[in-house]
């Protein structure tokens, strides 16, 4: 498995920022357990939507990736990675744009193809909004 991390980059409103932080200090005790159950949830199941979707289809008759489990997901704390399933593209079953899942691109298609950092940039404000609902939902059960 290959194992990627991706740094996306995106506009945030500090105020926006500020104010989640500050929900966040409403329910200290709850917080963490809020963020981890929406990214373990809706955070993998988001960000591998987003990912799949973007993902190619050769006219080739094979199966391919996007119609398949193409990942594994570990649930860490306050985080998630996602492993592809990628390897040879000499190996029945494998898909090897998977190889390298920053870049989309194989032993047989060299060009980049960018739909593992591209979903994680559609996926990204989606799961902040979400952790941000979650949030205030639990903000006000307990207050």
């Amino acid at each position: 498995n290959e194992v990627f991390r991706l740094n996306v980059k995106f506009d945030v409103d500090y105020e926006q920022i500020r104010k989640l932080e500050e929900s966040m200090k409403r329910i200290p005790n709850e917080s963490e357990r809020v963020i981890n159950d929406t990214l373990h949830d809706f955070g993998v199941r988001t960000a591998v939507e987003e990912i799949t979707r973007l993902m190619p289809v050769s006219d080739r008759n094979k199966q391919h990736a996007k119609n398949s489990k193409w990942h594994t997901a570990d649930l860490n704390n306050l985080s998630f990675t996602i492993k592809t399933r990628g390897g040879a593209t000499n190996r029945l079953g494998s898909f090897g744009y998977l190889i390298f899942p920053e870049e989309g691109r194989g032993s047989s298609n060299p060009l980049e193809q960018r739909f593992a950092r591209d979903g994680m940039k559609y996926a990204t404000p989606k799961i902040l909004k979400k952790i941000e609902e979650k949030l205030i939902n639990k903000i006000d059960e307990v207050l």
